[in-house]
């Protein structure tokens, strides 16, 4: 006879699951002595008390397994997947019928993930006055409310409505909502889902993204390179949307990495007194780099920057080409060699390029220039004095071809 009972808020409550597991199984609590109850309303925080007993951790693998397996429709999937943490844990055995049944469901969670993510513009299709997404999908699993974020992103956060067997879910445009078709849907937070069984860019089609914020927050979740998953945070580009002139830099430093902003540490503060003498106004542009992570190696307490390699900035060419696809700047300034080679396709050497416009393939007029990292390093002053004044003379070009008329 279960002696605990764990309330969860809604079918797929991924997040009070998780929470209890690790309280429960810190604890050694066997799965027959848990009751899982779903019960709408009446759950408590997805907090866990902190455990007294030895810490564990889980591999990433046994983690997702657990993930895929509350996503299915066994009515026990919470028993099966709290049994799988408290094995892996004790080093008790799961009983072979159990396992197989876990990896059907997972199987099965996994290919309905997949069937939605590659037909979701064939499923949804985009109606009414707020241009609102419709669709219907026979899903026999709960892989469509994991994978609602993704569908958010994908739908370039545009409102949209997706019914399923005995329920439906919406994202309106600020909110989520799920409910039975009798009921009054109610709000459901992204973050008590499971994760969804592939990665949330994995299928995602960039290019059809058309709102920049929903580019920027897929971004944040992208973990396609080892330097992604060492940095604190992916620091996309901010400024205007519609701005006339963009800058693109190489990576993210020490600071921009903490901040979670481009441009806001040693190079940046210089970079900022370099655009008003230049009469130019950051708020009006757009700033953001090749790559959106921080590369760096460990000395001591310290993270020194190193230079990005060919496979990053290749990971996060699709980020950058949405930034530039979205925006359609009139001029693009090239910060380094490293955007100028990555934005141009081939070798460049900044003295052969710097200080002339150059016409990319998409009409862009764009310029380069010494990212203002160089700046700091000349060790001379007064030779620092006259790279410092070149830099600003070059941005006071790209501000004159910003205000000329288009060809």
């Amino acid at each position: 006879m279960p002696q605990t009972t764990i309330v969860l808020a809604h079918p797929i409550d991924f997040a009070r699951w998780r929470a209890a597991t690790r309280d429960l199984v810190t604890r050694r609590v066997p799965p027959d002595d848990i009751a899982w109850h779903i019960t709408p309303g009446d759950a408590p925080a997805a907090t866990a008390p902190s455990p007294t007993g030895q810490p564990f951790r889980i591999p990433r693998e046994t983690m997702q397994l657990a993930a895929d397996v509350v996503q299915s429709m066994l009515p026990d999937r919470f028993t099966l997947a709290y049994g799988l943490i408290y094995a892996h844990v004790t080093g008790t055995d799961i009983a072979p019928s159990d396992l197989a049944r876990m990896e059907d469901a997972a199987q099965t969670v996994r290919a309905e993930t997949v069937h939605l993510r590659h037909d979701l513009f064939t499923l949804m299709q985009r109606s009414g006055a707020n241009d609102t997404w419709h669709g219907t999908l026979d899903a026999t699993t709960y892989a469509p409310e994991s994978n609602a974020r993704f569908m958010t992103f994908q739908l370039s956060l545009a409102p949209w409505r997706l019914s399923l067997p005995g329920r439906r879910m919406e994202w309106t445009g600020r909110e989520l909502l799920h409910g039975q078709d009798d009921a009054v849907a109610a709000p459901l937070a992204f973050n008590s889902l499971p994760p969804p069984a592939m990665p949330l860019v994995t299928d995602l089609d960039i290019p059809r993204i058309t709102a920049l914020p929903a580019v920027a927050l897929a971004a944040k979740t992208c973990r396609i390179c080892p330097m992604a998953r060492r940095a604190t945070q992916t620091v996309f580009g901010e400024g205007r949307s519609d701005a006339r002139m963009m800058f693109v830099g190489e990576q993210p430093g020490d600071r921009e990495d903490i901040a979670g902003r481009p441009f806001v540490g040693p190079a940046g503060q210089l970079f900022d007194r370099a655009l008003l003498e230049a009469g130019i106004e950051r708020d009006d542009t757009y700033v953001t780099n090749t790559v959106k992570h921080f590369k760096f190696r460990p000395r001591g307490t310290r993270r020194i920057h190193e230079k990005a390699g060919p496979e990053e900035i290749a990971a996060c060419a699709p980020w950058l080409a949405a930034e530039r696809r979205i925006i359609r700047p009139h001029v693009l300034v090239m910060l380094g060699a490293t955007a100028a080679s990555a934005l141009l396709g081939r070798h460049v050497t900044i003295g052969r390029e710097r200080s002339r416009a150059i016409t990319l393939e998409d009409g862009t007029t764009g310029v380069v220039t010494v990212h203002p990292s160089f700046l700091l390093r000349v060790p001379d002053e007064d030779a620092r004095t006259r790279e410092y004044a070149r830099f600003v003379a070059d941005l006071r070009l790209a501000a004159d071809l910003r205000s000329a008329p288009p060809p």
